[in-house]
């Protein structure tokens, strides 16, 4: 693609302006987070964590209408912050998950409900300990610093002449893995969790041009969001066994063993579920990639 650069008194162009756009969105939601986590609630923290994914995915998409070595710097801060997030998020799911498959089981004891609860809980308060501390230390501090800096960095756009169709070839270059990915019809554990990864990058890119044949975008969205989820649930349901497995000497050898049998019909269920909403995504991806052709062509022939 080619870099014209213009002078940073005229506006930027319409795709220029909408990459802008999209990634102060995101730096808006990261500032407030960081102003309020100390008080935040759980779903404030993950939608602090959501933020910075989003943001990191659409450095990536956009990189070529970016300076280069800011987004690259850029993007491993924003990756230390969402991971710092992490076990708290991980720690809430976990606990929802398994309190509510030990209430179906009708094979446990009440004291087994509790055992498990009080422990889940104890996790969910040792993540969110650990986090208070982390976020009060310097290293934090000094994060939080850059990514206000950075944030407030005017130079990270780095042309601001692209247009829309440059925009909309952009975002439909994200797709190339995904698309050689469902091509394969990946059906185990590690094949799911890239092809989850993949569809949140491409679902964050399409979001900011969903207004460009929008009925197609909004069929592909929908159909990204339900297979996304349920590949979600299908890792979230791994997790969870691995961590009952951990902690058999505090569970007991049974409870233990009805909890994994459990969670092994749960992940045989969304194993498949997961294929089959897969699946049905390559189909509207084919339908949106067709009805916006006409716009990346003319992209095409402005670069020429």
């Amino acid at each position: 693609m080619a870099r014209r650069r213009l002078s940073t008194a005229r506006r930027a162009a319409p795709g220029s302006a909408r990459v802008q756009a999209a990634i102060r969105g995101q730096q808006r939601r990261i500032a407030a987070a960081i102003a309020t986590l100390d008080a935040a609630a759980v779903a404030d923290v993950h939608d602090a964590r959501v933020a910075a994914r989003r943001l990191r995915s659409l450095l990536k998409t956009f990189r070529p209408l970016l300076a280069r070595r800011r987004v690259r710097l850029y993007r491993a801060d924003l990756r230390s912050f969402a991971r710092t997030l992490g076990s708290v998020r991980e720690a809430d799911v976990r606990r929802e998950l398994l309190v509510s498959l030990a209430r179906e089981d009708e094979g446990l004891r009440p004291a087994d409900r509790r055992r498990l609860a009080v422990l889940l809980d104890d996790g969910c308060i040792a993540a969110r300990e650990q986090l208070r501390r982390h976020t009060a230390g310097h290293d934090w501090q000094a994060l939080c610093r850059t990514l206000r800096r950075r944030a407030a960095d005017r130079a990270l756009l780095s042309v601001p002449g692209a247009e829309l169709g440059e925009v909309v070839t952009l975002v439909a270059r994200a797709w190339r893995r995904p698309v050689r990915l469902l091509r394969r019809r990946p059906r185990d554990a590690a094949e799911l969790h890239q092809l989850r990864l993949a569809f949140k990058h491409c679902r964050y890119a399409l979001e900011s041009v969903a207004d460009v044949e929008p009925e197609a975008a909004r069929r592909l969205l929908r159909r990204l969001r339900s297979a996304q989820d349920c590949i979600g649930e299908h890792r979230d349901t791994l997790l969870a066994e691995y961590w009952v497995r951990e902690h058999e000497r505090a569970l007991g050898r049974p409870v233990v063993r009805r909890l994994a049998e459990d969670l092994r019909r749960r992940e045989r269920l969304l194993r498949r579920q997961s294929g089959v909403r897969a699946a049905k995504v390559l189909d509207a991806w084919s339908d949106w990639h067709g009805a916006n052709r006409r716009v990346r062509q003319g992209a095409s022939r402005d670069r020429r």
